[in-house]
């Protein structure tokens, strides 16, 4: 009799440690999210591989709240077909820890992760990397002259390429220019790449988790940059570039209201020399000459009376000449 007490007890403390080990476990398996600050300042709460699948949340100040001290509620649509942890700003207060439990439908398993509403990445740093390389209009051109100059007769032309800003606001306009490959730009050119190709196909998850790393990366960079005043609203190409490398230009523009605005180019450089020989400048000496008439069937018949007068002439004066020294000798 003893002997089966021991085990019932055995197995009840088994069963109890079992079921804290589970406790334990299905609080500590944290799942991926991705926090967003909207315009209004409530937040939205992205669980990643649950964007199709409707679940419950409960927002604690507690890594490990007690299952009734939870109040879950069910998730909601962000208006594109994603479910979403809608939490109102005013259930959040500044400078205190917030913990998400995340529970699947129909699944008693929770999960857990702490969330930093301070570093929620909002809709209007999202909205700036949608728009980069769009927010500042520029043309690419290929017939802006770096050398247009003439040496003993012969014309040089160097033709080449660059950016014209083409924006229609009163502002003044800087630049950096960067050749590539160059470390972190060149990163930067791959995930605007990504961004033009990709993005659009990706769910809101992967988009925001995208999002951050364009942003990160683009904002150090313009935060080191070197600014260059733009002339005549065209950015040139380096004297020294050779055709078909590739730049990234960043581009400052100051409105006249004290705004200001960045944006990214990707250029691409080009390059046409040519030499030209100039009619009439090689020659130092030049020679005029009487026009001549053209030789025609007329012009061949004034030569044989001018001829024959000749002929004449010369007889004529034979004659006389004869006349005379005979006149002479009488």
């Amino acid at each position: 009799m003893k002997q089966v007490k021991v085990k019932i007890m055995t197995m009840v403390l088994v069963t109890i440690l079992v079921a804290l080990i589970l406790q334990v476990n299905v609080f500590a398996a944290e799942t991926e999210i991705q926090v967003v600050k909207m315009e209004n300042e409530d937040y939205i709460i992205y669980v990643k591989d649950l964007a199709n699948t409707e679940f419950k949340f409960a927002i604690a100040n507690k890594e490990n709240a007690e299952e009734g001290d939870l109040n879950y509620i069910k998730s909601t649509s962000d208006g594109e077909g994603n479910q979403v942890a809608l939490i109102e700003k005013t259930k959040i207060a500044e400078n205190e820890n917030y913990y998400i439990y995340i529970m699947e439908k129909d699944k008693e398993v929770s999960k857990v992760n702490k969330v930093d509403f301070s570093q929620a990445f909002d809709t209007n740093k999202m909205k700036e990397v949608e728009t980069t390389t769009n927010r500042i209009k520029t043309e690419l051109l290929t017939d802006l002259e770096k050398r247009n100059e003439e040496v003993n007769g012969i014309k040089y032309t160097e033709t080449v390429g660059g950016l014209k800003i083409v924006d229609e606001d009163t502002a003044e306009y800087f630049y950096e220019r960067t050749k590539l490959p160059k470390e972190k730009y060149s990163e930067l050119r791959e995930l605007a790449d990504k961004l033009n190709k990709e993005y659009e196909e990706k769910e809101m998850y992967s988009k925001i988790e995208f999002a951050k790393e364009f942003y990160t990366l683009y904002h150090e960079l313009i935060d080191q940059a070197q600014w260059t005043e733009v002339e005549n609203n065209e950015i040139k190409q380096p004297i020294e570039a050779q055709k078909d490398e590739q730049y990234i230009v960043f581009i400052k523009k100051e409105a006249q209201n004290g705004a200001i605005t960045y944006d990214a180019k990707f250029m691409t450089s080009y390059r046409e020399d040519e030499e030209e020989k100039i009619p009439g400048r090689i020659e130092t000496k030049v020679t005029q000459e009487t026009t001549k008439l053209p030789i025609t069937g007329d012009s061949i018949a004034l030569f044989v009376i001018l001829a024959v007068v000749v002929i004449a002439l010369i007889l004529i004066f034979v004659r006389m000449k004869k006349l005379q020294d005979k006149e002479r000798k009488q």
